[in-house]
């Protein structure tokens, strides 16, 4: 992966995460963490949410990150990734337990949300990301193979 779209994914901390059921879409801003890799992304939720059921009704779904906020150059400078991807909801108790602990680390106002015995974990297999450098400069990073 292209070590820009690395930093952005390992640096920033909220991303808005879009789901879709019946076609209606849902936007939700997230604090989230991803693996090593940069393959995958982890947010926290709870079973009653909207994006809960979209995900479980449909998996595809659409993040972004926006850094404008970050940079030195303040808001003339656009540098996002819209990540194409499929989520679902980690079943493994104990891959859960080690991300739930992470996210609690390094997001520490999620610690009391974290603790909360129903909270769920998002997971997000990453198919492909388009990174804007600005409004006219972006490329696709495909995740795929393809």
């Amino acid at each position: 992966m292209q070590p820009e779209v690395m930093t952005i994914l390992r640096n920033s901390d909220l991303c808005v995460l879009c789901t879709c059921r019946d076609d209606v879409p849902d936007a939700s801003l997230m604090l989230y963490i991803c693996d090593d890799p940069g393959t995958k992304m982890y947010m926290l939720t709870l079973k009653e949410t909207r994006k809960y059921e979209n995900i479980a009704a449909n998996p595809r779904v659409s993040l972004l990150i926006d850094t404008r906020d970050d940079q030195p150059e303040g808001k003339t400078r656009t540098r996002a990734l819209t990540v194409d991807g499929e989520a679902g909801i980690m079943g493994d108790n104990d891959a859960k337990a080690k991300i739930i602990a992470r996210m609690a680390q390094k997001h520490d106002r999620l610690a009391n949300f974290a603790a909360n015995k129903d909270v769920c974990v998002i997971e997000v297999l990453i198919k492909s990301i388009l990174f804007l450098e600005n409004a006219d400069k972006g490329r696709t990073v495909d995740l795929t193979g393809n």
